[in-house]
């Protein structure tokens, strides 16, 4: 099996495994083209997933374009087509490293100091940091996080994922969370 057949097998049963439904019938593909729409704000007829899917024959089967490949992977969670397929490749990456990414530090900043915490698909978190490695959210966008959880952190990398302990989510139970787990975040001093 050539490489981009492998990835375009792959991806459809990611897809499938992702919204709960293997496409088997005309209103498995409808379907498929509304959850694409609510997760990307993209369209996909259901004529290109069943076409893609081999749904309508060998005949009608086709290549995908590069934008039907980039809906996707963003219905996946990923960036991009590209980011999809390197994710495959993570098995070849060490697992230990050096850092060289840029980094902040908590201890660095003052209380008081806000930021912003951004990662793919538009998800952004205005925060307030307290002191202490401590956060509060401020203002929550796009994400499952709301306003006015908090949580602790001492490091947050650029393109990498950021992980929150202590997370009081809604006045709940102390948790963890990560956000930018497959594409990391990136971060902006605003205050």
């Amino acid at each position: 099996m050539e490489k981009a057949t492998f990835y375009h097998e792959k991806v459809k049963k990611a897809v499938e495994n992702t919204i709960g439904r293997n496409m088997h019938t005309t209103k498995d593909f409808d379907y498929l083209a509304i959850c694409i729409r609510e997760r990307t704000n993209c369209n996909i007829s259901a004529m290109t997933l069943k076409r893609f899917w081999g749904y309508l024959g060998k005949k009608n089967m086709r290549q995908p374009r590069l934008d039907t490949l980039n809906i996707l992977a963003q219905t996946l969670g990923y960036t991009d087509w590209y980011s999809y397929c390197s994710c495959d490749s993570h098995h070849t990456k060490s697992q230990s490293d050096f850092i060289l990414n840029n980094y902040l530090s908590s201890s660095s900043l003052e209380a008081g100091a806000e930021l912003r915490i951004m990662w793919h698909p538009d998800r952004c978190l205005h925060v307030r940091y307290e002191g202490n490695n401590n956060f509060t959210i401020i203002e929550s966008i796009n994400s499952k996080l709301s306003a006015n959880d908090t949580f602790t952190c001492s490091l947050i990398l650029e393109n990498e994922p950021l992980y929150l302990s202590n997370l009081i989510h809604e006045g709940g139970e102390p948790c963890h969370y990560v956000c930018g787990r497959i594409d990391g975040v990136k971060y902006l001093i605003i205050k």
